[in-house]
């Protein structure tokens, strides 16, 4: 018997948002984190019913990007359209470049960080609403430091901010 849980809420916000790709798809994600540092993996989680969820059961890897904070527009929008109906990276303006290690699955030019990585495992039956993929990192990209950047910052509903900023996404 599951043990009874409390409701959802949102206050472990604010999260880093990346802009992933599978494939020449693309989609913002905040639910990720770093699982080992040797080897080199994060945990992604993926929203079932997703059009990159399908994708990533196909190729079987995934780039994650930490775009920077004047992308925010582009990098948010792109979780309002399905890459099922349109090409995300023509539609918001996107260069895809060859990756290094990756088969399928294509890079953004002007990412801060891009880490390119492979499916080591998925983790079924965690949850109903997401699927949950372990990843190891075969390439990383980028040179700037932590303190260059202004990361997008995700705080709930339409709010964003980075440090120091904050925007209000308008539908």
């Amino acid at each position: 018997m599951a043990p009874v849980t409390a409701p959802f809420n949102a206050r472990f916000f604010p999260q880093h948002v990346l802009l992933l790709t599978v494939g020449d798809n693309m989609m913002p994600m905040g639910y990720w984190t770093v699982i080992s540092k040797s080897p080199f993996r994060f945990l992604i989680c993926m929203g079932v019913g997703n059009h990159s969820l399908t994708l990533m059961k196909k190729h079987k890897e995934a780039a994650l990007h930490f775009m920077p904070w004047a992308d925010k527009e582009r990098v948010v929008r792109a979780g309002f359209i399905s890459g099922r109906d349109v090409n995300k990276a023509e539609e918001l303006g996107f260069t895809l470049l060859p990756a290094e290690k990756l088969q399928h699955t294509r890079l953004i030019e002007g990412a801060d960080t891009t880490y390119e990585t492979v499916l080591y495992q998925e983790l079924p039956g965690l949850s109903t609403e997401f699927v949950l993929y372990v990843m190891d990192v075969v390439a990383a990209h980028g040179r700037k430091r932590p303190l260059q950047r202004q990361p997008i910052f995700y705080l709930s509903g339409d709010d964003f901010a980075t440090t120091g900023e904050a925007w209000r996404h308008q539908r």
